[in-house]
């Protein structure tokens, strides 16, 4: 197999070609500055190589599935800004090897519209009036355009409540995850999508209305879940639907419910409302928990853990707990 070896790209000459890939993005270049650009990539041989590199970081990322490519830098956020130039520089100096990086890691919800740090839940009102809440740790891009109405979920979990569309022509309602599209068909319902790796999935339960799913690999949708049911599905199927859970959208009111669930289920689903590490050791995992638990003091939780089972907490740090026998 045969490899192309890249010219090697200064920082310099990376962030001088990532700043005029913005300013071109930005709308047209004066004559001068047109020229101006022109004696830059004709100045130096490396100037011309970060900017062919820097073309196709642009072409790559006007293929990234909506909102977030190019148009990160329509944002008018100036750390926004500062964020996307910092991106384009690592990705033009890096060249090929760089993309390795960019699927692996999550600078996409590092520069997502929306965010919530760990064991926050965010509320926030979209431009048609529908109602979007971000679970702990969660990221998205909203795009709302004249044709359509689009979250992209980027990590975590949201809850929906979708309002009528104000337009004259009807947008569809749509979320999007990398395992494929959710179009709301009048509905309150939320998404989670497992973290990136093998057997990920999205998760999708419906409060009311119902929901239409199309996995990535499938022209059509493949499912329709109603109101009381909730399923799962990758980027080729989806799962039976189930009966919906309590937890299903208890998160949204900041509680977490048990029935007896097993002891090692309910910490993991608690561990993602609290920073650091929280483990449970395997001679206390099958011990049962019932109860309605607040997620907003979760030392609180594994307090009432200690007063209920027989189990003992121990902190190794502030952010590294475990659970374990008496």
């Amino acid at each position: 197999m045969s490899h192309v070896i890249e010219p090697a790209i200064t920082p310099r000459s990376a962030r001088a070609a990532a700043q005029w890939l913005m300013r071109l993005h930005d709308g047209a270049l004066s004559e001068t500055q047109r020229q101006a650009w022109m004696n830059w990539r004709a100045a130096d041989p490396e100037h011309e190589a970060a900017w062919q590199r820097a073309e196709r970081v642009s072409k790559t990322l006007e293929m990234v599935p909506l909102a977030l490519g190019m148009s990160t830098l329509d944002r008018p956020s100036i750390r926004q800004r500062r964020a996307a130039l910092k991106t384009l520089c690592l990705l033009i100096g890096a060249g090929s090897l760089g993309w390795g990086a960019y699927e692996a890691t999550p600078w996409r919800e590092w520069n997502a519209q929306w965010r919530s740090a760990t064991g926050e839940i965010r509320h926030i009102e979209l431009a048609d009036g529908s109602r979007l809440t971000l679970d702990s740790a969660s990221a998205v891009d909203i795009r709302f355009d004249q044709e359509l109405r689009l979250i992209r979920l980027w990590s975590g979990a949201i809850h929906i409540d979708t309002a009528p569309d104000p337009a004259p022509q009807h947008r569809p309602f749509t979320v999007e995850t990398a395992h494929g599209r959710i179009r709301a068909l009048g509905t309150r319902f939320a998404v989670r999508q497992d973290a990136r790796g093998a057997g990920s999935r999205t998760h999708v339960a419906v409060m009311s209305g119902a929901v239409e799913i199309r996995p990535v690999n499938r022209e059509r949708p493949v499912q329709i879940i109603k109101a009381g049911w909730q399923s799962s599905f990758d980027e080729d199927s989806c799962a039976a639907a189930g009966a919906l859970t309590l937890n299903a959208e208890a998160w949204v009111q900041g509680l977490l419910y048990a029935d007896d669930t097993p002891l090692a289920e309910f910490l993991t689903q608690l561990a993602r409302y609290r920073r650091g590490s929280l483990r449970c050791d395997a001679d206390v995992a099958d011990l049962r928990v019932s109860g309605a638990f607040r997620l907003r003091d979760t030392d609180a939780v594994l307090h009432l853990l200690q007063q209920s089972l027989p189990v003992r907490v121990r902190y190794f740090t502030r952010y590294w707990a475990s659970v374990g026998a008496l």
